[in-house]
């Protein structure tokens, strides 16, 4: 491949997974240049990223002094990446990684369709390797929510790779290839998302200008994560449920929108709970989510 690509990651008070994310993203393209945004609040974790990954040539360390949250530190690289002219920017969380040829493979299928503007690969988790977090999604206005096949289910990589690629209405920011042209015609991501739902946000503005997103199944990429655990805290709660509810006050009509705060209040205050108390049994969260999606009302 010719096209200059960059890879941007946004780290957030961990070591070693941004060290796997690194090493996994130039093994599957040597050629990148990667863009290294810190978000982390104690300048140490920054300082150890730096040193362990001194020998690395083609990254550009940033740090910021605040978490300024992933839109706008997704913003921050997407901008150096765009005056090195790259032709593909590729968005990797800190706690995932890749197989070595799904960047090709990305690439390769963008390259091959003129009206997408982004791929995503299968995503498993990391503590079960065939376990699927994530493949391409499917907007459900029944339910207000996203719709991921095989989401959970324990399937074998081998089955992907007779697959094609197929058109969705959502892709993840976890493992997100975008070409250089959908910032031209889509712009940069929004940034009153803080945490969550950005990527949501920036699907549906590339559906609504007429252009695609493509699931490449059988790319390949890992997640780092405890559900239970890691999306159960208050933090995450009150971003959630603020998120949720302002993507689609952004994006449906009142009608509709009304609709979905009906199930959110209702149904998804149900499962949030369930979720909650399975997870981390903190009372706090539930609040949080509430106070969240109160505020996501009022933006």
């Amino acid at each position: 491949m010719n096209n200059k690509l960059c890879i941007v990651i946004i780290s957030y008070n961990k070591v070693n997974p941004v060290i796997r994310a690194v090493k996994s993203s130039i093994q599957s393209y040597p050629d990148a240049e990667i863009i290294l945004i810190d978000n982390s609040e104690d300048i140490k974790f920054f300082k150890e990223l730096k040193q362990k990954l001194k020998n690395y040539s083609n990254i550009e360390f940033i740090k910021n002094n605040i978490n300024v949250g992933f839109s706008k530190g997704v913003n921050q690289g997407i901008r150096i990446a765009l005056e090195k002219n790259t032709e593909y920017i590729l968005l990797i969380n800190d706690d995932a990684y890749l197989d070595k040829n799904c960047i090709l493979q990305l690439v390769d299928v963008l390259e091959k369709n003129e009206k997408a503007l982004l791929a995503g690969p299968t995503i498993f988790y990391d503590k079960y390797p065939n376990k699927i977090w994530h493949t391409g999604g499917y907007f459900n206005k029944l339910l207000g929510n996203i719709n991921i096949p095989y989401k959970n289910k324990t399937m074998d990589p081998d089955f992907f790779k007779i697959l094609s690629p197929k058109e969705v209405d959502f892709l993840t920011g976890c493992v997100l290839m975008i070409k250089r042209k959908a910032f031209k015609i889509i712009g940069l991501f929004d940034e009153t998302f803080f945490f969550y739902g950005e990527d949501l946000d920036y699907s549906l503005r590339v559906k609504k200008s007429g252009y695609k997103l493509l699931w490449v199944p059988y790319a390949f990429a890992w997640h780092d994560i405890n559900i239970e655990k890691e999306r159960t805290n208050p933090f995450v709660m009150y971003h959630l449920g603020r998120s949720n509810v302002y993507v689609r006050k952004k994006h449906f009509n009142k009608i509709y929108f009304f609709y979905y705060l009906f199930l959110h209040f209702t149904l998804y205050t149900i499962f949030r709970s369930y979720q909650i108390f399975k997870g981390s049994k903190n009372i706090a969260s539930l609040k949080a989510w509430i106070k969240g999606s109160w505020d996501g009302l009022l933006i």
